[in-house]
């Protein structure tokens, strides 16, 4: 299957947004947070999270943690 990389950076300023939104809801009062808001964000920004990295492209090559230098 083929995945079209043109609309990453839309789903990684969206994932920005997420993230924003959701500690804006934590920064609020426990008595005041919206549990059902925080669990759908996080829901959300889990999945969109995965989608980015799946379809970002790693590096091929595989290389030492320690040193660096490539091993293919």
């Amino acid at each position: 299957m083929v995945k079209t990389t043109a609309f990453i950076p839309v789903f990684e300023e969206k994932l920005a947004r997420l993230k924003r939104d959701l500690k804006k809801e934590l920064s609020l009062a426990k008595s005041d947070r919206r549990k059902f808001v925080m669990k759908s964000l996080v829901r959300e920004a889990k999945s969109i999270q995965k989608l980015v990295k799946e379809c970002t492209p790693e590096d091929k090559c595989v290389c030492c943690p320690n040193c660096g230098y490539e091993l293919n």
